[in-house]
C-alpha cells in the first residue's frame, strides 16, 4: 500500500512539472509574440494602415557599415511591399546632436521620396529635444516628401544658416543634426537604391 501511494504521489508530482514547463512555455511564447508586436508597433507605425501586406520585420535587410547612417552605424533596414512591390524602405540613422545620439528612423518611397521619420531615442535636454516628438510638435512632419532631387544641395540647412528647413526654437543644434541626417540617410538609399528594394524595386507602388 505505502509504496502504492508512492508510485500515485510520484506521478502528480510528474505531471505537476509537465503542466508547469508546458505553461512557462506557453507563458514565454505569449511574452514573445507582445515583444514583437511591440517592435513592430515602434517600427511600422510610420507606414499608412493597409498600405503594406508583408512582415518587413522578419526579413532584415544587412546594411554595409556607412559614415552617411551615422555612429554606431545600423546593422539592418526593412523593406515594406504591396503585393510584391516596394512600398517603403524603414532605414535607421543617427544624428550627432548637442547631448549625444539621435536615434531616427526614416521611412523612404521607392522613388527616393521621405514618406515619414520618427525618433527612436535621444539625450537632448528635456523641454527642448521633446520638441522632436510627434505628441509634442509637427517638427518632423516638414520633412515630409523632402527628397534630395526636390533639394538642391544648399537647401539642406536650417533657415537660420539660410536653408530650406525650419529649426526647433532654441534647439538651433539638434535642428542642424536631424536636417544633415536626413540628408545622409537619403543619400545611402540613393546609392543603395537596388540593394534595398531588391529585384522589384524599379517598380512604384
Amino acid at each position: 500500500m505505502k509504496g502504492r501511494t508512492v508510485a500515485i504521489l510520484a506521478l502528480l508530482a510528474g505531471l505537476g512539472l509537465a503542466l508547469l514547463v508546458a505553461a512557462n512555455q506557453l507563458l514565454a511564447g505569449r511574452i514573445e509574440a507582445g515583444r514583437q508586436a511591440a517592435d513592430e508597433r515602434a517600427l511600422l507605425d510610420l507606414l499608412p494602415a493597409g498600405s503594406y501586406d508583408n512582415h518587413p520585420l522578419t526579413r532584415p535587410i544587412p546594411l554595409p557599415p556607412s559614415e552617411l547612417l551615422g555612429s554606431p552605424p545600423p546593422p539592418s533596414a526593412w523593406l515594406a511591399t504591396r503585393e510584391g512591390v516596394p512600398v517603403a524602405v524603414l532605414l535607421p540613422a543617427t544624428a550627432k546632436g548637442y547631448e549625444g545620439p539621435i536615434r531616427l528612423l526614416l521611412a523612404i518611397r521607392p522613388d527616393g521620396r521621405l514618406l515619414a521619420m520618427k525618433v527612436l531615442g535621444h539625450r537632448e535636454t528635456p523641454g527642448i529635444g521633446d520638441r522632436m516628438e510627434p505628441a509634442r510638435s509637427p517638427w518632423l512632419r516638414t520633412f515630409t516628401d523632402a527628397s534630395l532631387a526636390g533639394h538642391p544641395e544648399a537647401e539642406w540647412r536650417v533657415k537660420a544658416d539660410n536653408g530650406q528647413f525650419d529649426q526647433i526654437a532654441g534647439a538651433t543644434i539638434t535642428s542642424r543634426a536631424v536636417v544633415s541626417a536626413t540628408q545622409h540617410a537619403l543619400q545611402f538609399f540613393d546609392g543603395h537604391r537596388q540593394q534595398l528594394l531588391g529585384s522589384a524595386g524599379q517598380a512604384s507602388p
